[in-house]
This record gives C-alpha cells, structure tokens and sequence, in this order.
C-alpha cells in the first residue's frame, strides 16, 4: 500500500504566515520523508451559511468561508517545482467548474513542471451555492455527472491528439483548434475517479484509470472495489488495470477525543490494524490528512509525518 499526504490547501498553516508557501514545505517534508505522494483539494468559494448537506460524512463539512483556500492546480505546479519524486494530485477537482480546454492546459502544464507526476482525481461537486456563484445554473448543477464526464472526454482528448483538435459533446464542443502543450505523462494524466456508489464506479472503468473513495469503511470498500473488478470485467478491461485509492485521515495519539472524519485514529499500531484492513479490502493508495491529536499546526503535522514515515510507513508498504 502507499501513502499520500494531504498538504491542508484548505486553510493553510495561518500561525506560519507563509499561507501557500507552508503546504508546498509540508510536500518537501512528505517527499523526504519517503511518502509516495502528495495532494490538494478543492473549492473555490464557500458560502457565508452552508444550506447543502455533506455527502461524504456523518460529520459535516469541515471547512467555513473564512479560510483560505489555495487554487489547487497553481498549488500542484509549485509543489512540481519544489519536489523531484512525489505523485502530485488532486482530491478531488470539481470538473464542472472550470472550462475543459483551461483545465487540461493547466493541468498539462503543471505536469510538464513535474516530468509527468500529476494525477487528477476527478470529481463531480455537491454544493449547489457554489455553482450558482459561479454562475453554474441548475442546467449543469443538476446534470453534473453527465458534465464532468463530457468535460473530462474533452480533456483527454486534447491531451493526446497528434494535430488540431475535434471534440463534440452534450456540454462542449470545439474544432479544429490547437490546445497543447501536451503532459509529460504517456499516454496522459491518469485520471481516479472520486465519489461513492454505482455510478462513480461506472464512471472509473468508463473514463478513468482508477477509482478514488471517500469516506468509506472497509466493508463498504471491500464491496465497491469487487464491484468495480465485475464492471471492468464486463467492459473489456483488465481489472487490475484501475487503481483503487481512498481519503481518509491517520490521527496519531492514544486516548486522544475522536476527530470526526478519520477513520484511522490511535496508536500507530492501532492504524496499521485499520490499515490492514483496508489493504484487505483492496486499497492500494491512501490519500490521507495526518495529524497529532487532530492538532493543525505546521509543527505537529511534520512530527506527525515524522512518526508515519518512522512507524507505519515499512509495514504498509508490505501490505
């Protein structure tokens, strides 16, 4: 199993006052430390009073609108400049939000600054007021799975074409149109697609080259990844083919309070208990948000990579 650690573009390391600069140290801290990869999220604004209800929790949404939230795909191509080896994804890009061709240009060259280590986990969105001030009307919010699949048919074409580009879908079409500079990735940028239930996983084997849960258990885990290999199976592709990834949190303390929306939380050998049963469940890359105690300060986060990187890391690379 491998490792990724989430850099908290979500607010940042504020008692730093570095803002950005913070979660690009925390990737040179990840990459030293021998984690496979690193990751950034997602939004663009958050609404002064949340009316939408959190898909991905009995907990709630996290993050309020007074945080800062660093763009992730400008985050991703300064991490590639900072690091020589780490993947650099994203967990997850709300596709609808920004323009195909803008996207996989940025994403493109972002994975030109890295020598091909991006990795675009790719998601449909949930938060309504979001798209509404973005100026995204119920046209796209309501059909936004069948938006971010055209979107994401888009990208990859205009990742690999050999010439000008054609591309005509139920959202966006454009023809004959130059849209390099092309990923340093062949064949492209894998894409994982984020999400929960039948049609993510539909969506995985239709377009992706992985699968990318959240908050899931390992139960639940362990059904949606044999769903996944049977709908591989019947689509013509190798099974083995799609990655079967997982966010997630490791909170590291013994007889520390609970923090919501982390499944691993303990000792470190009270994680790798939990880790054993994911990896059992089939999950091959953890995308995980690592922290003491549930503390967000810079320092507590490298003592906690620290700690991973020591105790957890060896044995979850045999699992």
């Amino acid at each position: 199993m491998k490792i990724g650690v989430l850099l908290n573009n979500f607010g940042g390391f504020p008692e730093t006052g570095r803002g950005a600069r913070a979660c690009v140290d925390l990737a040179r801290h990840a990459e030293r430390l021998g984690f496979a990869s690193v990751w950034v999220t997602d939004h663009i604004v958050l609404p002064g009073t949340l009316h939408a209800t959190y898909p991905h929790g009995e907990s709630g949404f996290p993050y309020t609108w007074e945080q800062d939230i660093h763009e992730p795909i400008v985050l991703m191509s300064a991490v590639a400049q900072a690091t020589e080896r780490v993947e650099i994804g994203v967990s997850v890009l709300v596709i609808p939000y920004r323009h195909p061709l803008l996207t996989a240009k940025m994403l493109a060259t972002a994975d030109q600054l890295s020598g091909g280590r991006i990795v675009l986990g790719a998601g449909v969105g949930w938060l309504r007021d979001e798209f509404e001030a973005l100026g995204l009307g119920p046209e796209i919010f309501e059909h936004r799975g069948s938006v971010s699949v055209d979107y994401l048919r888009a990208m990859q074409r205009a990742w690999t074409a050999e010439g000008t580009v054609d591309y005509a879908g139920p959202y966006v079409r454009f023809e004959n149109i130059g849209a390099r500079p092309q990923p340093a990735r062949d064949p492209r940028i894998p894409i994982w697609m984020g999400g929960a239930g039948e049609r993510a996983l539909r969506r995985s084997v239709e377009l992706a080259e992985g699968y990318l849960a959240i908050g899931s258990s390992p139960e639940q885990l362990a059904a949606d990844t044999a769903r996944l290999r049977e709908l591989a199976h019947s689509a013509g592709r190798a099974p083995e083919s799609l990655s079967v990834a997982l966010i997630d949190g490791i909170v590291l303390g013994s007889g520390a309070a609970p923090v919501p929306g982390a499944s691993l939380q303990g000792s470190s050998e009270q994680v790798l208990d939990g880790l054993r049963a994911f990896a059992g469940a089939g999950l091959e890359h953890l995308v995980a948000g690592i922290s003491l105690a549930g503390n967000p300060d810079f320092a507590a986060s490298v003592d906690a990579l620290e700690q991973v990187a020591a105790e957890i890391l060896p044995a979850a690379s045999e699992f």
